[in-house]
């Protein structure tokens, strides 16, 4: 990513280390004191062990079965979360290196297979954590009445250092912008994004095929730049990418993408500022997924600087335009 032009715009506050930085923050008016957390200790959910169900690839070649997992996975804190859904409760519990916030969808009549969305954060990871909105942390309140109502088990993921999760897990200190330097080129993020997603199977009866992933810039950039290369092969999804995306940073993927077997059902949504100072990384990765026979959507907000649109709503609304109808 060429941040050397960085220098040039952060005069203009258009900083990468931020999940919606020109976005005004919703109208606190909710009287319910929903958005912090609260301690539930080691008794709280239930320890879903090593041996819950069963660890199954969701690629293309897992058929239109399910992973068959469950007992769930203990809950280091819980809380609530204000969405168009009503109030909806959550549980944040620790997966290898990354925490992550999840909202169960749902019950119905019958237990049922459910499908699988998966959020990454901007720099800053603020649309994790509770807002001044009152409704508590802005990817749960957006996304999770959607997930909710779709049969869908919705996972707000914290990247291994608790800000961006495009940059190595070492680089703890946020307080500075990041460079090329900080690059996780190991992949130790995609890695651990990877075991969520395994972990996440292994605890709930989770549908093989399409997950549904979604990305604020920094997060948009982890998932095509570091993830995909690596696991895209495995874990065929929806991308829906605001604000952000690169092409492969070791130039290639890692599987054979010409196989149409290997790229299943992937599809990338981009959708980003025509005056973001990411434009000619976000188009590069455009051209490159299409060159491989991506099927590749592509939404330019005319006038747009960096993430100054409604980018964390974007991402359902992608999945929704997505999702088949009943």
């Amino acid at each position: 990513m060429p941040r050397l032009v960085l220098a040039a715009v952060l005069a203009l506050g258009l900083s990468a280390c931020s999940d919606d930085p020109d976005e005004p923050t919703p109208d606190a008016s909710s009287t319910a004191d929903s958005g912090t957390a609260t301690d539930a200790g080691a008794d709280a959910g239930v320890d879903a062990g090593t041996d819950a169900g069963t660890q199954v690839d969701a690629g293309t070649d897992a058929g239109s079965g399910s992973s068959r997992g469950a007992g769930k996975l203990p809950c280091i804190t819980t809380g609530t979360t204000q969405t168009d859904a009503g109030t909806l409760s959550f549980c944040e519990a620790q997966v290898g290196a990354a925490k992550v916030k999840i909202i169960e969808p749902q019950a119905g009549i019958a237990a049922a297979p459910m499908k699988l969305a998966i959020y990454l954060h901007g720099d800053g990871a603020s649309a994790y954590r509770p807002d001044n909105s009152g409704k508590g942390p802005r990817a749960l309140y957006t996304h999770g009445g959607w997930a909710y109502g779709h049969n869908t088990l919705y996972v707000a993921a914290l990247a291994p250092n608790s800000c961006a999760w495009w940059t190595t897990p070492e680089r703890t200190d946020c307080s500075t912008e990041a460079t090329d330097a900080d690059r996780d080129l190991e992949g130790k993020n995609a890695a651990a994004l990877a075991e969520i997603i395994e972990t996440v199977r292994r605890s709930w009866d989770i549908l093989n095929g399409p997950i549904y992933f979604g990305g604020s810039s920094g997060g948009s950039i982890q998932l095509t730049a570091s993830f995909l290369p690596r696991y895209g092969d495995r874990y065929p999804g929806v991308y829906a990418l605001s604000c952000g995306g690169e092409k492969p940073w070791s130039g290639s993927m890692d599987w054979d993408a010409s196989q149409a077997s290997l790229r299943g059902s992937t599809k990338f949504y981009f959708t980003y500022g025509s005056k973001d100072f990411l434009y000619d990384d976000i188009q590069a990765a455009k051209a490159y997924l299409t060159g491989l026979q991506f099927p590749v959507d592509d939404k330019i907000i005319p006038d747009a600087v960096h993430c100054a649109f409604d980018q964390i709503g974007r991402v359902s609304e992608v999945w929704n335009e997505a999702t088949p109808t009943p």
